[in-house]
């Protein structure tokens, strides 16, 4: 074989063991560092669910430690909301007689007003302020009747009638007189008389 070819495949079999070895050179340098990323993902991985698992651990001190503190507190609240549910109760019950005592007590100022023939200004004001508090409080159950007695009380003249007789009622001129009558006959007196 000539002495250039021997040259030749030399040369070539020379520049193939370069490449070779440049080729597994980088090859080995592209592995490693692959390697190298893979590892630095699988730390921050881990590194990440350890924190994680650091926080939730964290967390469940501190509710734990809420829980033990906020337990006493939270007895007291329910003790509280029951107390309010009770009070809510007595005084639906209380709303419930006030209401009907109201209504009892405007009827009888009316039956007494009714008797007397009249109904003075004040006692018409009085059972306004009954009437009133009446339909704040809820009062309307019996609506048809309430509001018939305020019509029944308002048509009611605001001073008594005249009557002649042993027994008189005070008239408005009698107010001014130095002496009153010597017997007086209250409206409520009326009724029982009868």
């Amino acid at each position: 074989m000539p002495d250039w070819l021997t040259i030749v495949i030399a040369v070539v079999g020379l520049l193939g063991t370069v490449l070779g070895v440049l080729g597994v050179s980088g090859y080995i340098g592209e592995r490693a560092k692959h390697k190298a990323e893979v590892r630095n993902k699988q730390e921050d991985r881990t590194a990440a669910e350890l924190q994680e698992v650091a926080e939730q651990r964290l967390h469940a001190t501190i509710r734990s430690a809420f829980k033990e503190e906020i337990a006493p507190v939270n007895k007291k609240l329910d003790d509280i909301s029951t107390e309010i549910d009770h009070i809510k109760h007595d005084l639906a019950d209380n709303t419930v007689g006030t209401v009907t005592i109201l209504r009892d007590r405007m009827k009888a100022i009316l039956d007494d007003c009714r008797d007397a023939g009249y109904a003075t200004t004040s006692t018409k004001g009085n059972w306004h302020e009954l009437y009133n508090t009446y339909r704040s409080l809820g009062g309307n159950h019996f609506k048809e009747y309430v509001d018939a007695w305020k019509e029944e009380l308002e048509e009611l003249p605001s001073t008594p009638p005249t009557k002649r007789g042993r027994k008189a009622l005070i008239t408005n001129t009698d107010i001014f007189k130095d002496e009153f009558p010597k017997e007086i006959k209250m409206p409520s007196e009326t009724k029982n008389n009868k």
